[in-house]
């Protein structure tokens, strides 16, 4: 059965007419698009998985979406908004594992299914600090049902960050496994937009929606924790200790070593050139 959300999405895709933008509609996403029409955008704001927002972006149904970096990579899409990024230096909070046995003992990993680039990134990891390449399958995010058939889970996005931890698992914090391994901030996303559309213009409207969404973080959070249900401290903490909004030279850095792994362990067939797009 389709969810009402997915209905409207699917509708509106179908009929678009103006400028469609797409999101994930985890929590760290929101500074990014929280000010895109206060600012005067008079397109569309979809939201979708990961998965979701790069396919809509491959099939040019959507004009810009927050990709999984993993995918641009891969091939999706015409280049990235300069300066705009998801990411994290360091613990995420929002990407993790839980594993019933040891990490070099799991053989078997339940994955959310609307997962790409936390999915490729515990590929890299388990195979570089752990020598271990177990059978991952995808299903939907509930951890409970995950670990009943499998030795371990990966969750991703709020359902990772409101997970309900059993003290005999072990969690393992992607975002930190990265920064030991790599020494660098990890970007799971980025804007990334489709080829032929108004690039200059568009990324004018993504850059300053990000930089009016940090300069209201506060509003943010209180909105945020009130709509979810969160914690108005967690939100905070989140949104400004563990989530990083910049895309910089060191971050471009990390997605050219985190493409070069992904050749390395046969998950990419090839580098890719990164194409920054500025604003007009």
């Amino acid at each position: 059965m389709i969810s009402s959300r997915s209905a409207v999405v699917a509708n509106t895709l179908r009929r678009r007419k103006c400028v469609v933008i797409g999101s994930v509609p985890y929590l760290n996403a929101v500074p990014l698009t929280w000010a895109l029409h206060k600012i005067g955008f008079r397109g569309t704001l979809v939201f979708g998985t990961p998965a979701q927002l790069s396919s809509w972006l491959e099939g040019g149904k959507i004009d810009a979406g927050l990709v999984p970096i993993a995918e641009y990579l891969r091939g999706v899409g015409s280049g990235i908004v300069a300066g705009v990024a998801l990411a994290s230096d360091g613990a995420v909070r929002s990407v993790l594992l839980f594993s019933k046995v040891p990490t070099f003992q799991i053989e078997t990993i339940a994955v959310d299914r609307g997962s790409r680039s936390s999915v490729m990134l515990l590929k890299v990891l388990l195979a570089e600090r752990y020598g271990n390449i177990p059978v991952l399958f995808p299903m939907e995010p509930d951890l409970e049902a995950m670990l009943s058939i499998a030795d371990a889970a990966l969750l991703i996005g709020d359902a990772a960050l409101l997970a309900q931890v059993n003290p005999r698992w072990q969690v393992t914090d992607l975002g930190q496994e990265w920064k030991e391994l790599t020494g660098l901030p990890f970007v799971f996303a980025a804007w990334v937009l489709r080829e032929g559309c108004a690039e200059s213009e568009l990324a004018n409207w993504l850059i300053k929606a990000k930089i009016e969404g940090l300069k209201n973080l506060e509003a943010i959070v209180a909105e945020e924790s009130q709509r979810r249900n969160l914690d108005e401290n967690l939100v905070r903490y989140y949104l400004t200790e563990c989530i990083r909004y910049d895309l910089t030279e060191v971050h471009i850095e990390s997605i050219q070593t985190f493409n070069r792994l992904c050749v390395k362990h046969r998950l990419l067939p090839g580098i890719r050139n990164i194409r920054l797009i500025e604003s007009s």
